[in-house]
């Protein structure tokens, strides 16, 4: 009898914690402002074979630039370790916007909408906002990973702001 009352304490409690940890969220989102046209923005950010050259976070990206397809990525993290991941393409609007969605394990467990947002300025400049929102029961747990992260994204838009003044010469 005692089994089962710690059986059902335990499921109870991981179904509170699940419940609890679903409507957890967290984004990440920086902004920067590029002193180039969107559409030259959006060539350096679509030219998938040239990452390993400037991009100290996300250093390898293969595959086709079209929605419901799978992209193969691979990010590096503070420690020097790399992860791979395949996120599925959500949307592609050319010089606009970049989705996808990369999961850990099976959706909802913790996934991520990850996001690259162009905005042409009057001024022939663009204003890029580069983020993901992390959802899933693991989120709460992931706090270390997720501030790596967000170190990552801004030394890919340093870097991207590096790799377009690189080119205008």
């Amino acid at each position: 009898m005692i089994f089962f009352i710690i059986a059902a304490a335990i499921i109870a409690a991981a179904t509170a914690y699940g419940l609890w940890a679903i409507g957890q969220e967290h984004r990440i989102e920086t902004t920067v402002h590029l002193d180039a046209r969107a559409n030259r923005v959006w060539a350096v950010l679509t030219d998938f074979p040239a990452y390993g050259e400037w991009n100290p976070f996300i250093t390898e990206i293969s595959g086709l630039l079209a929605e419901d397809e799978r992209l193969e990525a691979a990010f590096l993290q503070p420690n020097g370790k790399t992860n791979r991941f395949k996120p599925r393409v959500l949307r592609v609007s050319p010089a606009r916007q970049i989705r996808w969605l990369g999961k850990l394990g099976p959706g909802g467990l913790f996934d991520g909408e990850h996001y690259f947002v162009l905005e042409p300025q009057p001024d022939g400049t663009t204003v890029l906002t580069h983020g993901e929102r992390f959802t899933g029961v693991l989120v709460p747990l992931m706090k270390s990973p997720l501030a790596d992260a967000e170190q990552g994204f801004a030394s890919m838009n340093s870097a991207l702001e590096a790799r377009l003044k690189t080119l205008e010469d």
